[in-house]
């Protein structure tokens, strides 16, 4: 398995619901914790990331900043229009330090949609997301 979401491997950031020009949202996926995504107020929040074909994905490891709950949705079409539900998970407060969250979802998808539906402030970031996965072949 590798991080089929880097930005690096082909995969991009298709839709996001804000866009700071200091954070944009191909921060989440450049590898570093040291850059990141903001949201620009308000909830709920969402973004799509794209692998450019099928891939069978096994895990979602995010790290994030005041995140209080978010939903993780596939697509399995060559465009992001029809998605169905994975995870719904309430993330824990950090009081001031990174959440690290490892989400198991074994499945397969051309698309993920992640929607975070509130949070802890009125802004919420994505430092690092890493989808651990293999491409599909045939």
């Amino acid at each position: 398995m590798f991080d089929v979401g880097h930005r690096g491997g082909g995969a991009s950031i298709v839709l996001a619901t804000s866009n700071d020009q200091k954070h944009p949202p191909e921060n989440m996926i450049d590898g570093s914790e040291e850059t990141f995504w903001t949201s620009t107020g308000l909830y709920p929040q969402e973004f799509i990331m794209g692998f450019g074909h099928m891939m069978d994905i096994q895990r979602v490891n995010l790290s994030s900043y005041n995140i209080r709950h978010i939903q993780v949705e596939k697509c399995t079409s060559q465009d992001p229009t029809s998605f169905e539900p994975l995870v719904d998970r309430d993330l824990p407060q950090t009081d001031g330090q990174l959440q690290h969250e490892d989400i198991d979802i074994k499945t397969q998808a051309t698309y993920l949609r992640f929607i975070i539906d509130s949070g802890y402030d009125h802004f919420c970031a994505v430092h690092k997301l890493n989808i651990s996965g293999n491409a599909l072949h045939g």
